[in-house]
């Protein structure tokens, strides 16, 4: 029976992160700076057919390792497409982001049970930064379920009576993949987690089982080719100016040090609202070193003590915590189905899935607050919460407040996905008409750039990359250049230059992108 509802637990969490992970996936544009920055570097590496060093704008491109790059070269060989497309760069990540589930689901039974499995990786699943960043190409998707996986691995190796040390050497290959994803932090939380983990166990001999020279040979096999390939600059510009000086100073993203104390309760809901009912049964357990509830809150504790000390935060830095939350949240529900009644932990946790309806019953605000088209289905997901809120704590029938939690935020996704995110896009965000315009009118002639500029207009446009063009340096190009050429920038920087330039430089079009307007400039010598 148990082997029966593990599969049937397994084959839903499959079900449903692989359709909200990959769900019109290819029909949104690919959103900020970042996301068109890893996919155009991964589309210029696969032209030039260089699979090691990462180029952007003609130069070298520093600011991460090369797994990213790699994960979308590979989603284009494997897809069989020939360019770097929206599903084709975000492809990977999904599927890292439905791995990421399944591997909280078979933690979550190493802590546990099925059920805690099921309730922890549909927590994960449904945890708004972790589904978001899942559907972007983004490392810090490839950088979480390798951490997660490295501190499974570590945790099976622990509890294992049998073949203790295969787990042990396992964990050494997500960690070399992590960190030829994003770095040192890849190895540095694992190694503060499972250390910290085995202090509170009063266990700290078992860190001669850890083959720690075995495991290190693994992971710098898995680590040093690449980084002897590459060229010598990136390594003193990756280690020296992206993680030191970022982690230390900030380049920027500087925030002050209770950044995240403000700005995560949203993005890692309801995951996080779990949070406290999973510290006051840690508490409150006689044998506190050996609660299943340890691990995940070191982890979170630790990961989060961590970002919090760095000078540079962003709220999808704080990404690895979402696996730890998502266990202490199936640890605390699955507690509370099993009948613990301890009132103060009742409390916290019956909060934590008010605070989850109240969440979804609120979204549809955003469709109002953007003028988008609403529909009953809108309306259905703003009144459908509180109802089912005050229906199952009327008759304090737990279960069935937490299944209808679950399909609510299922429903609430499905629809973000469908129908909130390609207005959206559409309206406010898509770079695309705009390169498709210009390119009707450019076609193979120069083309410049000036001032300020939005990365996902210069991938749509499909060129290595857009020259840079300066007011002072104006004059020169125009001298220099004998064949017709054009300029695109931001209206603001033509209103400044157009009494000088007027007669030499004419106003082709002027458009809307991305609630910035632009203008195209055909110059001639």
């Amino acid at each position: 029976m148990a082997l029966r509802s593990t599969k049937t637990y397994l084959a839903l969490l499959i079900l449903a992160s692989s359709f909200l992970c990959l769900v019109n996936l290819g029909n949104i544009s690919l959103w900020n700076n970042n996301e068109p920055r890893y996919a155009h570097t991964a589309r210029n590496m696969l032209e030039s057919r260089d699979w090691i060093t990462p180029v952007y704008k003609g130069k070298l491109r520093a600011d991460k390792p090369i797994l990213t790059y790699w994960l979308i070269m590979a989603s284009a060989k494997l897809l069989n497409h020939r360019k770097v497309n929206e599903f084709i760069a975000r492809f990977p990540f999904a599927i890292l982001g439905i791995l990421g589930v399944i591997v909280i689901f078979f933690f979550g039974i190493s802590l546990r049970g099925p059920r805690t499995g099921f309730i922890s990786g549909l927590t994960l699943l449904f945890t708004l930064e972790y589904i978001s960043t899942a559907r972007r190409c983004l490392p810090d998707m490839a950088l979480c379920f390798f951490i997660t996986l490295t501190l499974f691995l570590f945790h099976r190796g622990y509890t294992a009576k049998e073949k203790k040390g295969l787990f042990y050497l396992l964990a050494y290959i997500p960690a070399g993949l992590g960190f030829l994803t994003k770095g040192p932090v890849a190895l540095v939380i694992p190694v503060g987690v499972a250390l910290i983990y085995l202090a509170f166990r009063r266990d700290l001999k078992e860190i001669k089982n850890l083959h720690i020279l075995s495991g290190l040979i693994v992971f710098l096999a898995i680590v040093l080719p690449w980084f002897l390939a590459v060229t010598p600059e990136f390594s003193k510009e990756f280690f020296l100016l992206h993680n030191l000086k970022h982690g230390l100073k900030g380049l920027d993203h500087q925030k002050p040090w209770y950044f995240y104390l403000e700005a995560s309760p949203i993005p890692y809901a309801p995951a996080i609202f779990f949070l406290p009912a999973g510290v006051w049964l840690w508490k409150k357990e006689e044998e506190k070193i050996q609660s299943p509830m340890l691990l995940p809150l070191i982890w979170t504790s630790f990961t989060f003590l961590l970002f919090s000390l760095a000078a540079a935060k962003r709220v999808i830095y704080l990404l690895p915590i979402a696996p730890a939350l998502a266990l202490t949240a199936g640890l605390s529900i699955d507690r509370l189905l099993g009948g613990e009644r301890d009132k103060t932990f009742v409390t916290f946790t019956n909060l934590g899935t008010v605070l989850g309806f109240l969440s979804i019953a609120i979204s549809p605000l955003l469709t109002i607050y953007y003028k988008l088209p609403t529909n009953p289905l809108c309306l259905a997901l703003a009144v459908l919460p509180i109802f089912c809120l005050v229906l199952s704590f009327k008759k304090e029938a737990w279960t069935r407040s937490l299944v209808s939690l679950s399909l609510l935020f299922f429903f609430a996704y499905s629809f973000y996905f469908l129908h909130f995110q390609p207005q959206y896009d559409r309206l406010y965000r898509s770079a695309k008409p705009l390169a498709r315009e210009i390119k009707s009118i450019v076609n193979d002639a120069p083309l410049y750039r000036m001032g300020s500029f939005d990365a996902a207009l210069e991938f749509y446009l499909n060129r290595l990359y857009l020259p840079k063009v300066s007011p002072r340096d104006l004059d020169k190009v125009l001298r220099n250049s004998g064949k017709e050429f054009y300029i695109i920038t931001r209206e603001r920087h033509w209103r400044r230059l157009s009494s000088k330039y007027k007669l030499r430089l004419r106003v082709v079009f002027t458009a809307i992108s991305r609630e910035k307007r632009f203008v195209l400039l055909e110059g001639r010598d």
